[in-house]
């Protein structure tokens, strides 16, 4: 081949190559990557802090590499509410449509960024501390104004960003097992003794709201399948105590391979069931319970470890006290609620 013809056509290769990737025709306006606002990784964090309108939550990194409320109980947030904010706390990109002129924060006032409604402080390793600011919101109320502390550059973050991070403080992530519940929303509650064939449990109690009498019965399937009367003063008594156990524990807050023999804890077990009617955000009434599988004793013979059996991947270790334990262990004394009438 000759060589001319060669570089001719080396030539407009390179010519067609570059216009391919500056591409002169195309009238769009190149993409601005949306710039973070900061970027922290989730392995850094051992602890979060949020206050928000003179209100704080706190949350720290567990020996199981698991996050807690910062508080003596220690207790897990619910999966389902807290899902990944820790992820989501690492940093949001923002959008920056601000001009060169308020780029640079001169006057925090002017955004809301001198008394924030939110500031979050986030502990990392090496002794390390980052903090951001969430002000005002801007005109069309689709972001907030933010800053991160000791950085004079302004930022716009998502409005949405924002309120669940807000959230965290005005509706709490507790457990749903510690969440304090209505009496008059509990409508049944059963205890099983250990069996060999949970699927299949006749060794049972079960107590039942009637809606039309309005009163309780119970059933002890041990001995009879008809429901009769109890004492229902003393079962309200009862009724308050199982609303959530107070002062619970936390001897573990995950066990990776889910055995729980260890702590006398198995499927076969011993297991309480508080189900009640709950409200859903959109207004509808559903059905939910509260499940606890019971453990072994401790030393003080009393308070005994047990586990919330729900949907989480792994589930911590409970150690439950010893008034709550007293009233479910009454429970299965059908004779202790029997009505005496």
């Amino acid at each position: 081949m000759n060589i001319k013809y060669t570089f001719a056509l080396l030539f407009v290769a390179i010519i067609a190559a570059i216009v391919y990737v500056i591409d002169p025709f195309n009238t769009e306006e190149a993409k601005v990557v949306k710039p973070w606002f900061y970027q922290v990784h989730v392995d850094d964090m051992r602890g979060i802090s949020i206050d928000h309108m003179g209100d704080n939550t706190s949350f720290i990194r567990t020996e199981s590499n698991t996050w807690a409320f910062n508080t003596d109980q220690a207790l897990p947030p619910d999966r389902i509410r807290w899902g990944a904010v820790d992820f989501l706390l690492g940093g949001p990109q923002t959008k920056r449509d601000l001009s060169e002129t308020t780029v640079i924060i001169d006057n925090p006032a002017q955004y809301g960024l001198d008394q924030p409604h939110t500031t979050v402080t986030i502990d990392l390793t090496l002794n390390r501390t980052l903090q951001f600011k969430l002000g005002d919101k801007t005109t069309d109320g689709n972001h907030h104004y933010g800053q991160v502390t000791g950085f004079p550059q302004l930022f716009l973050i998502a409005d949405v960003w924002g309120d669940i991070i807000a959230r965290m403080v005005t509706e709490p992530p507790l457990p749903q097992w510690y969440t304090l519940l209505n009496p008059d929303r509990i409508d049944e509650v059963n205890v099983y003794e250990a069996s060999p064939d949970p699927e299949n449990q006749t060794n049972y109690v079960s107590y039942l709201y009637d809606n039309k009498s309005q009163s309780w019965t119970l059933t002890d399937y041990r001995i009879d399948t008809v429901p009769i009367p109890v004492n229902q003063s003393k079962f309200l008594e009862a009724l308050d105590t199982l609303r959530r156990p107070e002062n619970v524990g936390i001897e573990v807050h995950r066990v990776l391979d889910k055995d729980y023999t260890e702590w006398g804890i198995s499927d076969n077990g011993m297991l309480i069931e508080i189900r009640y009617d709950d409200i859903s955000e959109e207004g509808r009434t559903y059905k939910k319970s509260n499940v606890f599988l019971i453990g072994d004793n401790l030393d003080n013979l009393q308070t005994r470890y047990g586990i919330p059996d729900n949907a989480d991947p792994y589930q911590p270790v409970l150690i439950l006290p010893d008034q709550w334990i007293s009233t479910v262990f009454a429970l299965l004394e059908s004779s202790v609620y029997k009505s005496m009438d």
